[in-house]
């Protein structure tokens, strides 16, 4: 299955996205997600990062429980951060949401 992230937060947020995107002390993605596309961008309402990634169906509900912990603790450190879970995409689904996006 497919699951995409969309994260966004206020462009004068981006030093502290970008400490803590990156800190060691930030909860890793679980293993079950594999990487399939990313993209970022600006605009006036911020910094934007999409992230397509590919779960194994049965393996759902331990990627959901990493995420939800590694948003929380974003989330809480990041002024204006907002994430958004959006699973059950299929490959044609995913590429028409990214695409209005940066359209």
């Amino acid at each position: 299955m497919l699951v995409l992230i969309k994260a966004t937060y206020p462009a004068n947020s981006a030093k502290q996205a970008t400490e803590h995107f990156m800190s060691e002390k930030t909860p890793k993605r679980s293993a079950a997600a594999k990487d399939i596309a990313s993209f970022s961008y600006g605009d006036r309402d911020g910094v934007h990062g999409l992230f397509i990634l590919e779960v194994e169906n049965e393996r759902i509900p331990e990627f959901m429980q990493a995420q939800i912990a590694r948003n929380a603790y974003l989330q809480s450190r990041v002024a204006g951060l907002h994430v958004e879970v959006i699973p059950g995409h299929s490959v044609m689904e995913a590429i028409s949401l990214t695409t209005k996006h940066l359209a």
